[in-house]
Parts: structure tokens; C-alpha cells; sequence
């Protein structure tokens, strides 16, 4: 990439689809930057809500908004337009409903120019919109020995967590413009896990990430994010599973972590299968069967039926479990289950 095209320090992404809720808490976090050389792109991707309004004020009182518009296609899509228009050095992504720290773009930019670093990454807050508890995610508290006597890390030293690591979204780490278009790296072009192509794609080619151990990011877990809502939309993660076989295998990764990527789909499949409407499933376990060994097809369908539960377990067991940002306990005496829904937190 030319330097001399680069206009600013930090281009800030943000796809935005009916936030009218919550986006002026996060385009607010992001006025407030004490770093002030930044663009903000935003796409909206045909909101049916006041957002686009909200983005289009915004713009009228700060030159550096800048509003797309998008035909309905999902997150990917929008990112990847985004990516296309950006003018930054580096590159955040920030989701509408999420907000960050005053300081978020002062620290980055310090790191970057004393590290030299093609990606960084930091930890983030969960905030449980339903019950408002906060939680804290660390990098640092998951890998102790990892991060005991330095701050950098490449994908080889956590190899049986590459793919499998929860953390598959991109609002947790910075990049440098320059790297993601060296290597062509993508969002997947569908509405559902689209950030894990990106996300993992990341982790292979940077040679080397640092990590810093603060929370710059603010996560906002709630009930009506498209991730939990019950579509056909969800078909698309077997489209994101062979983009991903594809670049394993183009990358020459594929012998070395066939296991991983098995025990991914296995994974990735369990966990849209909740979302997928009733008269759609035995058709969603057959595009499952096409893509899933025989044994791990056979894991899947027992934690299925099972929820995941062991013999014990089934005969009697009280365990928790978040829905749509809710978190249940559930009673299971011989098989039978049985709800207990907390109150709703006063906020």
C-alpha cells in the first residue's frame, strides 16, 4: 500500500442495522476520543429503523462520519466495503451496539508506533444487558505462561486454540491497513460468523501479535442481536466452513490441523443448529453429514439430542445456561427439564 494515499491515523468501521437503541451510545464513545485523526465509516445496511437518521446526524455535525449505504447483505459484506473505501493507517472495528474507552485510539496509536505491529490486541467487558452484569476477558488470565515474560504471540504457540478460540471476533484487535491488503483478508460475504474467516485468516498470516493487557472494548451481550435470532440465514456457516477448508489448504495448514478444524465444524454446527427453524433441520444435519467425518458426525448428533449433557447428568443435574443474553438455570431430573428465569436486572 502507498503511504502518500493515507489521509488519516485510524479508520473506524461500524456496520449498522436497526441500532436506533443503542448507536448514539457508541458514535458518542467514539466523539470522545482523546486521539482526534480518525475517519469513521459507517454502512448501513438498509436499517428499517431510525439508524441511518441518527448515522446521517452525526455527519452533518462531524466531517470525519462518513455514511454508505448497502442493499440488505450482512456484516460481511459491509466490512468488506468498508475496508475498501478506508483511508486509515490502521483499522478498528467497532459493532453499533458495543462503545470503547475515551482513551481506545490514544493507547493504540502509542503501541503501534513503539511496537511497530501489524495487529494488536486487548481485552474487552461483557456487559449482560438482561441481568447488567459485567464480566472481564482476558488474554493474559487464558495463556499465563504464555504472556509471563513477553507480549507478543504467533498462532504455532496456541495451535490447539487457533481455530477453537472463542474469541473469533475482530472488534478485539487493531490492524494495520497495509497487512490486511498485502494479504487479501476477507470477511466472508454472509450474515452469520463471518468474522471468523477474518479472525482466523489474521491469526495465520501475522508473524507475530501483541497484546496488550487493558480492556479498551466494551461488549454489549444482548436478546435481539441477528446472531440469536431463529433464520435460514444460519445455512450460510457452511459456505464460511469450505472458504476456510480452502485457505488452510492453499496455505498448506490443512495436514497439520485437520483435528482442529473438524472439532470447529463440530462446534459450529452445534451451536447454529439452535437457531435454525424447525421444518429446516433434517435438511441442515444432511449439509452437516456432507461436510463432517463419520465420527464426528455422530458427536454432533449426540450432543444434540443430549444438549450436551452426560448419562449422569440426564438423571439429574442443575447447570446454567445464556439464551438471548438470559441466563437460565436448568433443572434436569431423569431426563425431564425444567426453566428457572431470573428477574430482570433494574438498570
Amino acid at each position: 500500500m502507498d503511504n502518500s494515499v493515507t489521509c488519516v491515523k485510524f479508520s473506524i468501521i461500524i456496520p449498522v442495522y436497526n441500532v436506533e437503541t443503542y448507536i448514539r451510545e457508541c458514535l458518542d464513545s467514539i466523539v470522545r476520543q482523546t486521539f482526534k485523526d480518525f475517519e469513521v465509516i459507517c454502512i448501513d445496511d438498509e436499517s428499517t429503523d431510525a439508524s441511518l437518521s441518527i448515522l446521517q446526524e452525526y455527519a452533518q455535525k462531524d466531517a470525519r462520519f462518513k455514511i454508505h449505504t448497502q442493499k440488505n447483505q450482512g456484516q460481511g459484506i459491509a466490512r468488506n466495503n468498508a475496508l475498501d473505501m478506508a483511508q486509515g493507517k490502521y483499522i478498528v472495528f467497532i459493532d453499533p451496539d458495543d462503545w470503547v474507552e475515551d482513551y481506545f485510539l490514544k493507547i493504540l496509536d502509542t503501541e503501534f508506533e513503539k511496537e511497530n505491529a501489524d495487529v494488536i490486541q486487548f481485552d474487552y467487558k461483557q456487559i449482560n444487558e438482561y441481568s447488567g452484569k459485567e464480566k472481564i476477558f482476558s488474554l493474559k488470565n487464558k495463556y499465563k505462561k504464555l504472556f509471563c515474560d513477553k507480549n507478543f504471540y504467533c498462532w504455532k504457540e496456541i495451535k490447539e486454540d487457533t481455530l477453537n478460540n472463542p474469541r473469533q471476533m475482530v472488534w478485539d484487535m487493531a490492524y494495520s491497513l497495509d497487512f490486511i491488503k498485502r494479504n487479501n483478508i476477507k470477511f466472508a460475504p454472509n450474515k452469520h460468523a463471518e468474522d471468523h474467516i477474518f479472525s482466523i485468516s489474521v491469526t495465520f498470516k501475522a508473524d507475530k501479535i501483541f497484546y496488550m493487557d487493558k480492556v479498551l472494548y466494551n461488549y454489549r451481550l444482548r436478546a435481539n442481536s441477528s446472531v440469536n435470532r431463529t433464520t435460514v440465514d444460519h445455512f450460510c456457516i457452511f459456505d464460511n466452513i469450505r472458504t476456510l477448508e480452502a485457505f488452510l489448504t492453499e496455505n498448506r495448514l490443512l495436514p497439520d490441523l485437520e483435528k482442529e478444524l473438524n472439532g470447529y465444524k463440530n462446534e459450529v454446527m452445534y451451536r447454529h443448529y439452535a437457531n435454525i427453524p424447525e421444518n429446516s433441520r433434517v435438511e441442515y444435519m444432511q449439509k452437516c453429514a456432507q461436510l463432517l467425518p463419520a465420527d464426528e458426525l455422530k458427536k454432533l448428533k449426540h450432543r444434540i439430542k443430549y444438549k450436551n449433557r452426560s448419562f449422569w447428568e440426564l438423571i439429574f443435574s442443575i447447570k446454567n445456561k445464556t439464551n438471548n443474553a438470559v441466563k437460565y438455570k436448568i433443572v434436569t431430573i431423569l431426563g425431564f427439564e425444567f426453566l428457572i428465569k431470573p428477574r430482570k436486572a433494574k438498570l
